[in-house]
This record gives structure tokens, sequence and C-alpha cells, in this order.
């Protein structure tokens, strides 16, 4: 198995490959999901990829944020560069990133990262035609998930094993930004689960009820292993050298099976440890609760990134050849089969005492210092009594070793990056007449609610916040029939995390029900929704992060008839993504929006006795903003912005945007709630002034984000 280091740094760099790592991930100034790490300028990238390479360490560059469109061109550009400088692959997020790199830098090879949100067995065969080799499987998912995947796919899996966790499943996390305007999507994140909050309703051990300890799974190395893992990361582009080099070492020592102190993994910085999902089941170690640790921690790394002393070494095997008369040969192998061939500038003369011996000849070709190389062994045939000064030796070992360097990085070198046409796109579909009125439902009462006050389409999500019935969708079919009554579409609403265990469960759910379409949160439900719509259209959730117009592109062309776009974008940027959409898009408007989804329950932690069925809590913050928390039924802990959304008056901007459709959030509301929303919504779109009584936010729509 590979081993991962972090690099945000040049420092934690030489830390990690001194210490050992196989390959490391480092960001450049832009496209990082870690923007304030140090992070590499081109040239510093450069130097770092050469330096890498030459020590056969592999390089990683993330560009794994949510781009916007007048960033897009840039962004090719950069991954063209990249690849013509030797970037071993990249690691992405953006589907309109990865649709533009598919074509136009086809030589590259991309990364899934972990904020693409893949969980299930098929959210990885799904990315699989998107052009990935490799993919970093959510932190959530246990041992057994894993070897499941593993089984499924032929793509190289990634898997963090140490270091810090979010709280909420990556990709999906909306916190950060709906708070301060902050976008984790976008490398920016605030950190505001690190943050303490008064939990009204329930007693906790402290006030960081959102604050993960961090993951060592040092223990677990041979189960990945066995479980099909590929590469193990190791978080820690923020963190300092020492961090990385004192990690790096105890992880490679435990990989090679060598003695280590597992406890030294404890002299840098850390929250704590835990194993989190790894053993299949929820753990009760989670969470710190406690403030974050003040003391400064040192490790014992700091020679390994301050010395010039060479620690990684390549191993290989010297030749040497010296004759009356003739220049010194040398041919070295190395044990990547990079292979040198030099002839030296002086001819050897007859010594006037003893003459050169192997020993000797030895010592001055094997002094070799800093340099990451090392000579297992050598080999030398040597005529007696032949002199060659000693700078003619030192000489050529220096030559011999510019020469290694510069063969090991060859085949970096020698890349076409010229970048080929701009990839071709559907054509626009023809502006909206008018926009359309979605609504998301729970049952029965609320889709009748809806449309007898002018909801133009349902998505019916069933009581995925109660746990009966065992059908959450057991409405489903009574709810299309009043659609089809009313001549509007009713669509199943799929959830965005959906594991392995849910799929079956789904799939009887919606063989026993009609319904017009599904509205689908991840690649793996819309894998299979597409056996179970059997020709009904598939439209895509908030989830995907449709970011720009190359990822609506993705969408449509993958099958979409309806795609939702981002939550994080500004009007003007749906406008323009409109404009070249071609397929209707959708934008959140109205109600309770969902910052996070989390694997983690704060009940559980307390003793589960399924309080979630009956009790309700909120999170209160410092400032005195309240956040509501629901748990589905799947044990997922969702908590809610602390002020709803409106663009009620707003809606001849909404109009002006191009948007076919905006949806109104209801699930989590009565039959009333539902009425009046949909009902203003219908008479705002209609031209009338109309207000409804309490205090929204406008969201990201005219201040979009960092």
């Amino acid at each position: 198995m590979e081993l991962l280091a972090p690099a945000g740094s040049f420092e934690s760099l030489r830390a990690a490959v001194e210490n050992g790592a196989d390959a490391v991930y480092l960001g450049g100034k832009a496209y990082s999901a870690r923007a304030s790490a140090v992070n590499f300028t081109p040239e510093e990238l450069q130097s770092a990829l050469d330096y890498c390479h030459i020590r056969g360490v592999k390089v990683y560059v993330t560009v794994n944020t949510l781009l916007r469109d007048d960033e897009l061109d840039g962004a090719v550009s950069y991954l063209a560069d990249l690849y013509s400088w030797g970037a071993d692959a990249v690691i992405v997020q953006d589907l309109g990133l990865i649709r533009r790199a598919r074509e136009e830098v086809p030589g590259l090879e991309l990364h899934g990262s972990t904020q693409m949100t893949l969980h299930n067995t098929w959210d990885v065969t799904a990315v699989e035609e998107l052009g990935l080799s490799r993919v970093v499987l959510a932190r959530e998912l246990g041992l057994t998930a894993i070897e499941e995947i593993g089984r499924q796919t032929s793509l190289e899996l990634e898997v963090f094993v140490h270091g810090a966790l979010c709280i909420c499943y990556s990709g999906q996390c909306l916190m950060s930004s709906l708070i301060g305007g902050r976008s984790g999507n976008r490398g920016q994140c605030a950190q505001p689960c690190r943050l303490p909050y008064e939990v009204l309703g329930l007693d906790v051990p402290g006030e960081y009820v959102l604050s993960p300890r961090d993951l060592a799974l040092i223990d677990h190395l041979d189960e990945l292993r066995s479980a099909g893992v590929a590469s193990l990361k190791i978080e820690g582009r923020l963190k300092g050298p020492d961090y990385v080099g004192v990690v790096v070492r105890t992880y490679r020592a435990a990989l090679d099976g060598l003695p280590y102190r597992a406890e030294e993994l404890s002299t840098v910085f850390n929250r704590g440890f835990t194993t989190a999902y790894i053993n299949d089941r929820p753990p009760r170690d989670l969470i710190t609760y406690l403030p974050p640790p003040k003391e400064e921690r040192s490790g014992s790394a700091r020679e390994s990134y301050t010395s010039p002393k060479a620690m990684k070494r390549i191993k290989a095997h010297l030749w040497a050849k010296l004759r009356l008369g003739e220049a010194l040969e040398l041919i070295l192998l190395d044990e990547d089969g990079v292979h040198v061939q030099m002839q030296g500038e002086v001819a050897a003369q007859p010594a006037r005492g003893g003459g050169l011996s192997v020993e000797l000849l030895q010592d001055k070709l094997l002094r070799l210092g800093n340099d990451p190389l090392e000579i297992a062994e050598f080999s030398a045939e040597l005529e007696e009594g032949l002199h060659l000064p000693v700078s003619e030796l030192n000489r050529a070992r220096r030559e011999l070793v510019t020469l290694w360097e510069r063969n090991r990085l060859a085949p970096y070198k020698n890349r076409d990056a010229s970048v080929p046409a701009r990839a071709h796109r559907l054509p626009p579909e023809a502006p909206p007449e008018d926009v359309q009125i979605a609504v998301t439902v729970s049952d029965l009462p609320s889709t009748e609610a809806a449309l007898r006050a002018g909801a133009d389409l349902i998505y019916f999500s069933g009581q995925v916040y109660r746990r009966s019935p065992q059908d959450w969708l057991h409405e489903l079919s009574r709810a299309w029939a009043l659609g089809q009554e009313e001549g509007v579409p009713v669509f199943a609403h799929l959830e965005r995390i959906s594991e392995n265990h849910v799929f079956p469960e789904l799939e009887r759910s919606l063989s026993r029900h009609q319904f017009d379409g599904i509205l689908v949160g991840g690649f793996g439900i819309w894998k299979r929704a597409k056996e179970w719509a059997q020709g009904r259209p598939v439209h895509t959730d908030l989830s995907f992060n449709a970011f720009n117009t190359w990822a609506v592109q993705q969408l449509a062309e993958a099958g979409a008839a309806l795609v939702t776009a981002s939550l994080e974008l500004k009007l003007s940027e749906v406008r323009s993504i409109c404009e070249k959409s071609p397929v209707p898009v959708c934008i959140a408007a109205h109600g309770p929006m969902e910052s996070m989804v989390s694997k983690h329950c704060i009940f559980r932690d307390q003793g589960c006795r399924l309080q979630c069925q009956s009790a309700s809590l909120e999170l209160k913050d410092k400032k005195g903003f309240v956040f509501p928390v629901k748990f589905d039924r799947w044990c997922h802990m969702h908590i809610f912005n602390s002020r709803e959304l409106s663009l009620l008056n707003h809606l001849e901007r909404v109009r002006e945007s191009g948007v076919s459709y905006l949806r109104i959030e209801g699930r989590t509301k009565d039959p009333e709630w539902i009425s009046a929303a949909v009902s203003a919504y219908r008479q705002g779109l209609d031209g009338e002034e109309v207000e409804l009584p309490e205090e929204f936010t406008k969201g990201h729509y005219f201040r979009g984000v960092l």
C-alpha cells in the first residue's frame, strides 16, 4: 500500500519524503481546498516535483475546489501546466473541471476528492465513467463497506488513516458559508464545527459537541490492505513539518513491519484519537466535548527537514571499469530500472607507487554525502598499477549523480502538454416562459396542501425523519394519484447519504409505488435510479454542487433532465449557467436549509433510547444564533441554518436569472406552513405584493461566497 503524506510547505514536503512517504499531496496558491496552508508557487511546485521524483516519490496536486465559470479556463490551463511539470495526478472535486480535463488534458491522471462524498459501492462504480483512476472514500466508511466497494470497482481506493476529521460528510458542509460566507467547498472553511455550542434540550459533557477527535488507524493497516485499499492518506496540510515527519515515520515503520511506538503520535498536535467508523459501528469516543489543547507539542523529526543529510535514498548497483590509457567508465542501475552510463575525461596513467585500489576507488565514488542515492552493490574491473587524479574521481561521481537525476526526471519532462480544442457542449435549452414552483414534502397532507396552493412539481421525500412506518415512502402512490388529478408530476425524493445497506430498502419501496420521476442526491443513487426509474426523468439535487456551466453540462450528458444549482452561487452566476444549460435549472428559494449532515448522533453518545423520535434539539452558538437539529431514520444528524431562506421579495430577480423552477423546502414543515409558502410564491410570481411574517436570509444569492 502507498503511504500518502500531506505537504503544506516545502519543509513539510521534505519531512514527508525523508521519513518514508511513497507519495505526497500538495496544493498551489489557487484552486486548493486548504487555501490557508502556505502552499506552493508555480516555481516552488516545479522544484517540489523534481525533488520528489528524483527520490522516487509521487506527487498529487490538489485542484479540489468548486470553480466559477470565470475560473474554469484558468484552472484547465493550470492542469495543463501541472501535466507538463510532471504531476503524477491531480485531486479534483468540481464536475465541470473533470468534464473539461477529460478532453482537454487527456494524459493527466484524475483522482476523485473526498469532497465528492463517495460513500457507497454504486457511487464509486458510477464515477468510473467520469475518467477517474482513483477515488478518496468518505471517512465515515467501515471496513466492510470498503471491502464491498473494492470488490466491485477497478479504481484505486484511497482512505484517510490519520489526522483531523470533519463532523460532516465532506463536500456536503455548508455551515461555514451559510454562517460567514466562507465556503469549505472552495477552500475557505472557517471551521465552525470547532466552536462551542450549547445543546438546547440535552445535557452533554461539554460545549464542543461538533468537534471530533483525530483519526488514528495505525492498528488497522493489515485490515485495510486486505480490504483492497491502495493508498493510506494522512491528513495535515495545515500542520507543521514536525507533525508530518513524526506521523509519516511511525506509519512507515508500521507498514514495513518494523518496531514503532504509537505513543509518538501523541507528541505532535492532536485532539485525542479515535478509530471513527472503521470497525463498522458508531464510535463512542468521536467527540472531544472539551476545549482544544493549547500546549505546544514538538516531536522528534526536526533533523529530517532541517538537515541537508538525505534520509530517503534510492538503492542502486554501480559498476566501474578502468584500464591503462582509458578514461573511467561508470554504469549505474537503480532499483527502479533507471540506467546511467558515462565516460570520464582523464585517461588512466601508470602509477608511481602501488596504484589505485578497488577499496580507494569505492571510497571516492561512494562519497555521496547529501545525494539521495545509496550504492547497495559495487563492482569494479580495475587493472593494477593505475593512477587517476582524485579530482577526476570526484568530478565523475558528481557528473554521474547529475546524469542519474536527469534520467530520473526524463519521463516527466517529455510530456506533450498541448491543449486540444475546448470540449464541445450540448446546445442550450430555450429560456423558460415563466418560473414554476417545486416543493419538497414528507407526507400526503403536505402534498395536498402544496397542490391546492399551486405547486407545479412535487418532490416526495416521505417519512425520512421518523422510524415508522418501515416503508417511509408508503404514501408515495397516493401522492402520485393526487398529482395526476391536478396534472402535476410527483417525483420520489431520495436522500443524498445512502450507504450500501439502504439500497435494498429503496429498491423494494420504489417497486411498490407509482411516481413520475426521481430526485437523486448522489452518484450511486443515480446509477441505481436509472434502473428503478425505467425511463422516467431523473433530477439532480443540491448535493451535486453544480457550480458552473460545465458541471451542469456533465450532469445533463449523464442523463439529468433537470439540475439543481449549488446553494453557494449568486443569482448572477445562476443566470450565466441558465444561459448555457441544455436542461432546466432549479434553485432552492425558500425554507430551512441544511448546513450539515453527519453520521454522528449527539443522542447516541448519551445512550440511544430513540430520543430522536420524541425530543427536538437545537444548537446555540456564542452569538445567540440557534440551529435546529433533526435525525433521520438511518441515524444521520442534520443541522439546519439558524435562519430560513427566502427569495419572496426578489422574484423579479429570480425570473431574470432564467431558472425554470424555484424550490420550496417543506419536508420538515406542516401542511399549513406549506400552503402559506406556496400560496405566497404563487401570488408573487403572478405579480401580487405579498410578505411572510418570519425573519429570513437571502443566502448567497446576492453576496456569493469566498
